[in-house]
């Protein structure tokens, strides 16, 4: 990947501070990518952190070196040399105002922000991971460890579903392959992230559940998740994370969605999009772009600052015009809590 080799020389070169920034709601391909891409950088005696504008979730706590992870107070009148957005379509994703002398991207996703020379973007690749483990291996393999490795397969798994979407190749297996020779435990990492669910979030689980909906004969599934029933069954907003994946699972169903309402800083709140497509003739990452938001061809997101019904009405508009249905999506105004 020639792509790679301007950011190599660059990471080899700098001589002043450089940040590594995660996207707000981290999950583990920006953890992964960002603390591998720490870690090895620390071996090379480079002045480096990570920042992540929101705490990191209990799934993610067993990543090495994830305490050492910067939040906003740790920034206050700081300005880095090279700031670098890992998995993430723009810095606007940290949802931070990060200040710089020098931005760049790793990412795979589709579209978004494009800083210059030293972006390091493949939208082919299945997770942001893989490509901080080709650029590891480019400067210098001999430094990569068994912590470095755990990263980045932690990130190659949640990206891939633990190897079970449409992403899974036989690259993706050669690379957990090569990462676990250097001691990573693939159940060590599934038991991290699938074993240890928390009683509040089954409840939650169950509660959306009970409101998943059917919509565009049977092609669309959904589910919304409100803050009461956070609230009511005293999960956390991680909580919310992967549950697109249960509409995602009903026969038949070509995209799936999660509509999450989500509180901002100053009470308000807004709904957060998740969206999942498991069929090749549906690109989910267009609906997204018609709202604002983008991602990948399986997996997209964006975000609606509407009531809950005007905004579910024009997501499932966009989901209708990406299904070539004509007619209105009238379900929405009939859907309740």
């Amino acid at each position: 990947m020639e792509k790679m080799i301007p950011l190599a020389k660059k990471l080899l070169e700098e001589k002043g501070t450089i940040l590594l920034v995660c996207h707000e709601n981290p999950d583990g391909d920006t953890l992964g990518s960002a603390l591998a891409l720490y870690m090895f950088l620390k071996k090379l005696n480079k002045d480096v952190y990570v920042f992540c504008k929101d705490n990191i979730p209990r799934f993610a706590q067993f990543l090495p070196r994830v305490n050492e992870v910067l939040h906003p107070k740790d920034l206050e009148g700081k300005t880095f040399d090279l700031a670098i957005i890992v998995d993430a379509s723009g810095f606007k994703r940290a949802n931070f105002e990060i200040s710089s002398h020098l931005k760049a991207r790793i990412d795979h996703h589709v579209g978004g922000d494009f800083y210059g020379l030293y972006d390091f973007i493949d939208f082919t690749c299945a997770s942001t991971t893989l490509l901080v483990y080709e650029l590891l291996k480019y400067i210098n393999k001999d430094l990569i460890d068994k912590d470095i490795a755990l990263c980045l397969y932690t990130g190659l798994c949640t990206d891939t579903g633990f190897f079970r979407y449409s992403n899974t190749t036989k690259e993706v297996f050669d690379a957990a392959s090569s990462l676990c020779a250097y001691g990573v435990e693939p159940n060590y990492v599934w038991k991290n992230f699938g074993e240890k669910e928390s009683l509040a979030k089954l409840r939650l689980i169950s509660k959306a559940l009970e409101n998943l909906e059917i919509f565009h004969n049977g092609k669309t599934a959904g589910i919304v998740i409100t803050q009461s029933m956070i609230e009511e069954t005293g999960a956390l907003y991680e909580d919310t994370e992967g549950l697109v994946n249960y509409p995602r699972r009903l026969e038949g169903v070509y995209v799936a969605f999660a509509m999450i309402e989500t509180k901002k800083e100053d009470g308000s709140t807004f709904w957060r999009v998740s969206l999942r497509s498991k069929e090749e003739s549906v690109d989910v990452s267009k609906i997204a772009q018609r709202l604002g938001g983008g991602g990948h061809k399986y997996a997209s997101g964006c975000k609606l600052y509407d009531d809950m019904h005007t905004s579910l009405y024009k997501l499932l508009d966009s989901i209708a015009l990406e299904l070539g249905i004509t007619e209105p999506s009238q379900s929405a105004l009939a859907y309740s809590i």
